[in-house]
């Protein structure tokens, strides 16, 4: 009986971590719906409708608090899964080298499955016309500081180091990058397999450096760099 009940006790707490865990998926969306006014675009006359529309305040008040809910409910889960954050973390030169390549390395596979992303096309893209509005300055934010920051503390902190904690390493890796992967494509692509390989190598900069702080770096990295090819073409 004390054993059926151990099991139930087990059962009960890991749904709750993955209800938990959801829920903070769900709510570091927030932050990205945000900072645009529409997530696709046929034309710019659409775009500008769209934007019409946007409460700038309004915006960047539930960005606030939206981030600032997931990173409590983030900073619990890996209280609870006994995988301590620690962000004064002495840095380390050869991991700052390894965080780099590694959000390099994300980038060059944006560049490789997605050419046309980086290219003008025929109609307007969203976040370049994004960059251009009052919107721009909350766009960037989200996409070089607060994506990789809340993503990186799912994905790695919560359940590489949390869920997969008492798996062999590349194991942990792997899952992680699976469920990374699908939270960002859930088809079976060419862009899935672009964020199987990145979730890989965040994970692996991660195992290798026991520091939150270098993969969310090496996420930022990646984020930034296309992010400067958007800005090239926003003003030319």
């Amino acid at each position: 009986m004390e054993n059926f009940m151990k099991i139930i006790k087990s059962v009960f707490k890991w749904v709750g971590i993955i209800i938990w865990l959801f829920l903070i998926f769900v709510f570091m969306q927030v932050p990205a719906v945000e900072s645009t006014p529409v997530y696709s675009i046929n034309s710019q006359q659409q775009f500008i409708e769209a934007f019409k529309h946007v409460n700038i305040p309004h915006n960047i008040f539930m960005m606030i608090i939206f981030v600032l809910l997931t990173f409590v409910m983030e900073w619990l889960v890996c209280v609870w899964l006994k995988n301590k954050l620690d962000f004064s973390k002495k840095l380390k030169q050869k991991y700052l080298i390894l965080a780099i390549v590694a959000g390099i390395f994300s980038f060059i596979l944006d560049i490789l499955t997605m050419p046309s992303a980086f290219s003008n096309a025929n109609h307007p893209d969203v976040f370049t016309e994004t960059l251009k509005t009052p919107l721009g300055v909350i766009l960037i934010l989200d996409l070089i500081l607060i994506a990789p920051t809340l993503e990186e503390l799912l994905f790695q902190a919560s359940i590489q180091k949390g869920v997969f904690k008492n798996l062999n390493s590349w194991v942990a890796i792997i899952l992680t990058a699976f469920i990374f992967a699908g939270a960002h494509n859930i088809t079976l692509n060419v862009a899935f397999l672009n964020r199987f390989l990145s979730g890989i190598a965040f994970g692996y900069v991660y195992q290798k450096t026991n520091d939150i702080k270098m993969p969310i770096l090496s996420h930022s990295i990646s984020n930034f760099l296309p992010l400067i090819i958007c800005c090239i073409q926003a003003w030319t």
